[in-house]
């Protein structure tokens, strides 16, 4: 039986690295197979190659309260996916083109309290998409979410879409996700997969395994919890004199992450969301980061 070429190419470049033994790649049979009879070691994250089409995502196992995130332009959300996420904590969509994405689905994700997040200012702002990914389980990477020029396979239509470098980037700060369990990557030719493809997807599986391997897990919430925070987090609370409120951010001095505190009016107390340095940037400038108030929202009155 032929080798699948992407985890061919991946051996290749696995070779080549140390430490990278935290993540297991295999083909989407080999993952079902092994899932229910595989112990598997602390902190090991699967890297599922798929093929072509989204996988069935009845059959994966996810769970009720998972966290996941899709890479994809938008141009065709699976339906089942939707389904699943509705009973979901946190979702989001990353690198959608807006004039492949149905309105109606933006305003069902954002009815539910999911985020989108568009191409366009990703673009500005590549660390944008890590606030999204820092705490997700589950990603499924539709790699025809890259342009055709650098993906180049005739199941691959889109003209524009991430660089090979971008989807580099978006897969390192995959691998620095402080709660992964699985990456599912699809829209990889099954039949006579171009030798560029399979690297393509090989070198988005090295970037992730490589970050899983380098990641330093931090959980600032869990500390606060228990009344106090290690040195290496530092408070920053910025102060809106005109108005008489507060925001307050922390800050890891080790990883450089950012959280803020979002109050939770129903509850009396604060829950800590992911966030970045301009988050904290557009608070010292007098105005209210827009992820603060979507979650304010998505806290309080959904």
């Amino acid at each position: 039986m032929e080798k699948n070429p992407v985890i061919n190419s991946y051996r290749k470049l696995y070779t080549l690295s140390k430490g990278m033994d935290r993540c297991v790649v295999s083909t989407l049979g080999e993952y079902s197979a092994s899932a229910s009879s595989r112990k598997k070691a602390k902190d090991s994250v699967d890297i599922v190659v798929c093929g072509e089409k989204f996988p069935d995502i009845a059959k994966l196992s996810l769970g009720r309260n998972a966290s996941s995130a899709l890479i994809s332009s938008g141009a065709e959300i699976p339906v089942e996916l939707i389904e699943k996420i509705k009973k979901q904590k946190t979702f989001s969509i990353i690198g959608l083109q807006k004039y492949l994405f149905l309105p109606d689905m933006d305003i069902a994700l954002s009815s539910c309290g999911f985020e989108t997040l568009n191409l366009g200012a990703l673009r500005d702002e590549m660390q944008a998409c890590e606030p999204l990914l820092r705490n997700v389980k589950y990603v499924f990477l539709d790699m025809n979410c890259i342009k055709h020029a650098d993906y180049p396979w005739t199941g691959n239509a889109n003209p524009n879409g991430f660089y090979s470098n971008e989807i580099c980037q978006i897969a390192r700060y995959i691998g620095f996700s402080c709660d992964l369990k699985a990456v599912f990557l699809y829209g990889i030719p099954e039949k006579r997969c171009p030798a560029v493809c399979a690297n393509m997807a090989a070198q988005t599986a090295w970037h992730i395994a490589d970050a899983v391997a380098n990641n330093i897990k931090e959980d600032p919430a869990s500390e606060k919890k228990k009344g106090r925070l290690s040195s290496q987090f530092e408070h920053r609370i910025v102060d809106f004199m005109s108005h008489g409120d507060t925001l307050t951010f922390i800050n890891s001095t080790v990883t450089g992450r950012w959280w803020m505190e979002v109050p939770v009016v129903k509850k009396n107390t604060t829950e800590l969301v992911p966030c970045t340095s301009t988050d904290y940037q557009t608070a010292m400038n007098s105005q209210v980061p827009i992820r603060w108030l979507f979650y304010y929202n998505k806290l309080n009155a959904l």
